[in-house]
């Protein structure tokens, strides 16, 4: 594959949400330079797949709902960025063993592990859907929390306000921590999206702390 497309992309994303927002990045150490990883963000607005494709020192791959492919331009723009088609609802196997296969192969994968964008503007809980993806692909995950997005874009809003954006990202965890052998394949899975969201919660900490 050529990705050239995306990284032009990202150097200009990367321009308009440090000048536009103040885009601030923290925890950029916590990305390893090699190796598949799944990026498990928060979602609050149509900004953050962008976002994190601005704030990530690595290239990402993102899913997004299949009907988007058929409207002309944004279908061209996606496919030029490699986003994984996925048909919601339907229990996309095709979708999921992309993923797995770009994990596999040591690419970085992000997703929204909360199910969509979380219109109170609140954090929500992220699905154990994270950790099935991680165990088949058997790769890190590494939690990271957007801010800002909400109060720039939110859900409805075709209008963008001003707001301070700000990203960090959390250290990895493994998707064998613990190995307990005595946990059913669902209770491994709910206890990886419970240490998510977790971090997610040690992330906005920080934010607070400045």
């Amino acid at each position: 594959m050529r990705y050239w497309f995306y990284y032009v992309v990202r150097f200009l994303l990367q321009a308009i949400f440090r000048l536009g927002f103040g885009m601030d990045v923290r925890g950029r150490s916590h990305i390893p330079r090699r190796g598949g990883f799944l990026l498990a963000s928060n979602h609050l607005s149509y900004l953050d797949p962008p976002l994190l494709g601005a704030a990530c020192p690595r290239r990402l791959s993102f899913m997004a709902q299949a009907k988007l492919f058929e409207e002309p331009w944004l279908g061209a723009f996606m496919r030029g960025v490699h986003v994984i088609p996925l048909h919601r609802g339907e229990g996309d196997v095709t979708a999921i063993r992309e993923a797995v296969r770009r994990l596999r192969r040591g690419e970085a994968v992000a997703i929204f592990p909360e199910g969509g964008r979380q219109f109170s503007g609140k954090l929500g809980t992220a699905k154990r859907g994270v950790g099935l993806l991680a165990e088949l692909a058997r790769v890190p995950t590494i939690p990271v929390l957007v801010n800002g997005t909400f109060e720039a874009l939110p859900p409805g809003s075709r209008r963008l306000r001003r707001a301070k954006i700000r990203v960090a990202f959390a250290e990895q965890i493994p998707y064998t921590t613990p190995p307990v052998p005595t946990l059913t394949t669902r209770e491994r899975h709910d206890q990886l999206a419970a240490r998510v969201t977790q971090e997610w919660h040690h992330l906005v900490g920080q934010f607070a702390d400045g």
